[in-house]
């Protein structure tokens, strides 16, 4: 069996590590293969769509010529402008993702081909995969046709070897054995046919989620320590009366620091906090529920065949239908973007929570060394608020937006690709907003007297102690996490 496939380990390999190709299945590809040579080389005229046909509107149409009808869906799809591609990292993810979807058997790609696919992995060499285009039905189809236009040596590329590329236009050749390559029939189709860009960067966008999260509590586990909040908030067994995992795990992770500096009531004030800390396990647990649940969602589409048409063994023939189909990712892209803005209203929220002392009753006014000399931290929180509401503003689902195109045939479509991309745009956001919040806890540190700096996040950040620029500050929280 080709192993499985996580989102953990699909970020690792967006990161540099290689696809381990020495573990897929080869008899299982070598089926779907043989399947389609004998077709070939028979007689019969039943029609495989793609191999035979043209492709969506034009498929009533018998193409005699199987090559050209390869070239000719590489090249028809081949029109979206490269000032609009992915960042490296990403399309390390999609290439991965489309060469283990394909692995999965079915698709009828030779074994060579996919070797070549995991060669410009290894070294690096990435076409460059463009932004736009998809519909997340038919497959991704403008964005993974670059993966194609690759190996017939007519794409642009990215990577530290991009030069090893063949870029015939130029007239450059190829370092890499075997491209360019001559598709062969139903190959430029397995490519392009499949759901593995929406897959790929919601695949990523998972794990760095969850990365902003961890990193969430871990700021509220440093300011509980010299912050009072009422305990019993946080106290697992209150949290265990509700049948949901993500409130008990918060709870777990804050209850004991929370009570160890607890709050006492007293007569005639607020015997409850409000409820971005009293809820905090439930707003925080909830965000951790969807992430788990939709990276499950996501490894299940990551270790899915997504072609058309695909070999069924047990009909020893190749079926057509819509294996292509994003719907569940889509849905799951949507969530995430919902979860995301959640988190990034709670965020800001508890950033001016900080800021003002008649709600903290603790700390100066926009967490000032003066209020009235200095600004402190207002502009911060200025921009936590822009930044929150152009999530908020953002976070209409991409899922519902369908429009008919391509002469009629795709008369519904989940449009998971430019949910996707707005959950990158709300990240870039979300993770500005949380080294907001990690300064804005600093900051409140500082004003106690307390020393935060030998905190892994807060490494050579600065107290404000006059009115000065924040940018560096921010930039080293970042990337003291990694973000």
């Amino acid at each position: 069996m080709t192993f499985s496939l996580t989102t953990r380990k699909l970020n690792q390999i967006a990161k540099g590590e290689n696809y381990p190709f020495s573990t897929i299945d080869l008899e299982r590809l070598a089926i779907s293969r043989r399947a389609l040579l004998q077709y070939l080389e028979s007689e019969e005229r039943s029609l495989i769509y793609g191999i035979d046909t043209g492709f969506g509107p034009h498929a009533f149409q018998n193409n005699e010529d199987r090559l050209e009808n390869q070239l000719s869906l590489v090249y028809h799809l081949s029109v979206a402008s490269d000032k609009h591609s992915l960042r490296h990292e990403e399309a390390r993810a999609v290439l991965a993702a489309r060469i283990h979807s394909l692995c999965q058997g079915g698709s009828g790609i030779s074994t060579n081909t996919l070797a070549l696919l995991s060669e410009l992995l290894r070294l690096d060499c990435i076409p460059l995969i463009p932004e736009r285009g998809s519909l997340s039905a038919s497959g991704d189809l403008i964005p993974l046709a670059a993966i194609a236009l690759a190996l017939i040596g007519e794409s642009e590329w990215t990577g530290k070897n991009k030069s090893f590329g063949p870029t015939l236009k130029n007239g450059k050749t190829s370092k890499i054995e075997g491209l360019p390559l001559e598709l062969a029939p139903k190959e430029a189709l397995s490519l392009t046919n499949g759901t593995s860009f929406t897959t790929a960067l919601l695949s990523l966008q998972v794990e760095l989620s969850s990365h902003l999260l961890s990193h969430t509590i871990e700021f509220l586990k440093i300011l509980f320590r010299f912050h009072a909040v009422y305990a019993d908030a946080f106290l697992p067994a209150l949290h265990e009366t509700k049948l949901h995992k993500g409130p008990v795990l918060i709870a777990k992770e804050l209850y004991s620091i929370a009570k160890a500096n607890s709050k006492s009531k007293q007569p005639g004030e607020r015997v409850q906090d409000i409820y971005s800390i009293r809820c905090l396990p439930h707003i925080l647990g909830s965000i951790m529920d969807e992430i788990i649940s939709i990276r499950e969602t996501v490894e299940n589409e990551l270790n899915s065949l997504s072609d058309n048409p695909v070999f069924i063994e047990s009909e020893n023939r190749y079926v057509e239908g819509g294996n292509f189909y994003a719907s569940h990712v889509s849905f799951a892209a949507d969530r995430l973007q919902n979860s995301l803005a959640v988190l990034a209203t709670w965020s800001e929220r508890f950033i001016q929570y900080l800021y003002t002392p008649s709600e903290n009753k603790e700390f100066n006014l926009m967490l000032s060394p003066e209020p009235g000399k200095y600004a402190g931290l207002s502009g911060l929180g200025l921009l936590a608020t822009h930044l929150t509401a152009e999530i908020r503003r953002d976070s209409m689902p991409g899922s519902v937006q369908s429009l008919s195109s391509n002469g009629g045939n795709q008369d519904i479509v989940p449009m998971g690709a430019i949910s996707v991309l707005r959950n990158r745009r709300t990240l870039d956001s979300l993770t500005s907003i949380l080294s907001i919040l990690g300064y804005s806890i600093f900051q409140a540190g500082h004003l106690k007297g307390i020393d935060l700096s030998t905190h892994q996040a807060f490494v050579g950040v600065r107290g404000l102690d006059v009115d000065r620029s924040l940018k560096e500050e921010l930039k080293t929280i970042e990337k003291n996490l990694g973000i």
